[in-house]
């Protein structure tokens, strides 16, 4: 996925060491605020973090990406039918061979 000056943002999530479960701790705009909200967290031995980078989705750029895939699917649909029209097409001319074979 393209994503062209867009900033990136952090996901800090602690793992829960008996069930693997995640919660949110915070989402930061920079490394620095990751790493002074890891600070900020009581630790102990066996604790997990988990930080995501993400970029921030704009709406030009998810209705531009919508539009594309609109189009993409209609093309497709329509080079489906059409192949499907030709079988259709094929099975006909098929069957009239044979029946002229049979006569």
């Amino acid at each position: 996925m393209e994503h062209s000056n867009t900033p990136v943002y952090y996901a800090l999530s602690s793992i829960c060491q008996f069930d693997g479960t995640s919660t949110i701790l915070a989402i930061c705009e920079d490394m620095d605020a990751v790493m002074y909200r890891i600070k900020q967290c009581y630790t102990t031995c066996g604790d997990e973090y988990r930080i995501n980078a993400y970029h921030l989705t704009q709406a030009e750029y998810a209705a531009a990406k919508y539009n594309e895939q609109i189009v993409s699917r209609k093309e497709y649909q329509a080079k489906e039918k059409e192949k499907e029209d030709k079988l259709k097409e094929y099975e006909v001319m098929k069957e009239k061979e044979h029946e002229e074979w049979e006569d």
